[in-house]
């Protein structure tokens, strides 16, 4: 289940004999849809609509591997607030808790490179045989078991912390830093430091209870021992060997106006208190209502599908081996999945024993019960255990823009730039001149507004 990843971060893997629509857009229920068309796999476009229309998300992004082979990749809905802007396909997006098996990846790593085990205590706490991670706890010690806490019971949910008892404490960024009498949010470091000031609810390696703590921690142990920020060593180590490029996969921002220019908006109630400016104005809880920085190890990372398609393919996604290499024999009946959910958005990585896994990823979290995850989770499974679907053997051809005229994936200023420096080109034949949009066998100011058409239909 080797990933055949395309260094072209838009060009989409088809199939021969399937139709292919470059970045093709429908309007249905005023969604638009970006990507591929690939004539085989119509029943997805047709789940898919319904999905996001029967549900009105915002926009939502969906890819497909087959035996490791990326066959689907398209995007539904809109990228910005006003619902004006087409959500694209490869949209660097907020993946929540979809982040902690890539943390946990690169805690395999370190652990190949001999520099600690499963068994090492994560704290250092001064307790016999130290621990890996310094950390001065405040006020104090808050339990003496937390010199207990192993590597493993950080990946396994079982350091001892239960969210569901006394909440979650990476979420009291204001609270942390008035006790600790600094500015808000207090960043990381600090409120582990708090945390470990408390008690813990459980006996380490005793009880199964989801933590974000465990993550927050795993996180800071991959850059105490690697020296780097925790993004680049997952380039480095765990995505940049699946050919990854470092451009699609990164730590996320708290601010809009932070944001990669390649995120949607989203869209999120407002009512939060700003972790930034606690007496100021309320905010978006998307922006922030939470310090998105400081969760890169458990929930702040932002990907594409297609990336979550290449760690698919290669590591455990959760149970027992999470982030570990993944056999490529597996049972046909082996399914596992990792969610994730902030406000604002919801991921689903999914892998399946029978060589097909996907990944979705929508711009705002549900508010009903079952959640977007849970549910398209159920009917992807549904239409893809239904024999509906003549799956391809291998990929042939891609999918491009014919605007794309510098080859970069994506129609924008140096298109028009290449264009213009082509005017008065002439033809022998038509078919020879892929900027000759309107086909009168040169290239002048009506191939321009052509291309202007294209550009405004796809931005806005």
């Amino acid at each position: 289940m080797r990933m055949l990843y395309s260094m072209n971060k838009v060009t989409i893997a088809c199939i021969a004999g399937a139709i292919c629509a470059p970045f093709a857009h429908a309007q249905l229920c005023d969604h638009p849809i970006s990507g591929c068309e690939v004539e085989y796999l119509q029943p997805v476009d047709a789940l898919m609509t319904d999905f996001v229309c029967d549900r009105d998300i915002p926009g939502a992004a969906l890819a497909i591997s087959v035996d490791g082979v990326v066959v689907y990749e398209r995007s539904y809905g809109w990228s910005d607030e006003q619902r004006s802007i087409s959500l694209e396909p490869d949209a660097l997006m907020r993946i929540a808790s979809v982040s902690k098996p890539i943390t946990a990846a690169a805690i395999r790593e370190l652990i190949d490179d001999g520099l600690l085990s499963l068994d090492s205590h994560a704290f250092d706490l001064g307790q016999p045989g130290g621990g890996v991670l310094p950390i001065d706890p405040f006020p104090s010690l808050g339990d003496a078991r937390l010199g207990e806490v192993t590597i493993d019971h950080l990946l396994q949910h079982r350091g001892g912390w239960d969210r569901d008892a006394v909440g979650d404490l990476t979420y009291r960024e204001v609270i942390i830093a008035d006790a600790m009498g600094i500015k808000s949010p207090p960043g990381r470091s600090n409120t582990l430091r708090y945390i470990l000031g408390q008690p813990l609810q459980a006996d380490p390696g005793a009880e199964y209870h989801y933590s974000n703590i465990g993550y927050l921690t795993l996180g800071l142990i991959v850059e105490h021992l690697s020296g780097q920020p925790l993004i680049e060593f997952v380039y480095e180590r765990v995505l940049g060997p699946l050919g990854v490029e470092e451009s699609e996969h990164m730590a996320g921002r708290t601010f809009a106006a932070d944001q990669n220019p390649r995120e949607p908006h989203y869209h999120s109630p407002s009512g939060a208190t700003n972790v930034y400016e606690p007496d100021g104005d309320s905010v978006p809880w998307a922006y922030g209502g939470w310090d998105h920085e400081a969760r890169v190890g458990q929930g702040g990372q932002i990907t594409t599908t297609r990336t979550l398609l290449a760690f698919l393919n290669e590591r455990y996604i959760s149970g027992p081996f999470i982030g570990a290499p993944l056999p490529h024999d597996l049972n046909p009946g082996y399914r596992r999945n990792h969610t994730g959910s902030l406000s604002g958005t919801e991921s689903l990585a999914r892998q399946r024993g029978d060589g097909i896994s996907y990944a979705v990823i929508f711009n705002e979290r549900s508010s009903t019960s079952p959640n977007h995850a849970s549910s398209i989770r159920t009917a992807l499974d549904a239409l893809f255990d239904s024999d509906g679907i003549d799956w391809p053997d291998s990929p042939i051809e891609t999918c491009q823009s014919p605007y794309d005229l510098n080859g970069d994936g994506a129609l924008n200023f140096f298109d028009f730039s290449v264009l213009i420096s082509m005017f008065g080109d002439g033809c022998t034949q038509c078919d020879d001149c892929p900027a000759d949009f309107n086909e009168d066998c040169v290239i002048n100011f009506f191939d321009v507004s052509i291309m202007l058409t294209a550009y405004l239909d796809k931005h806005g």
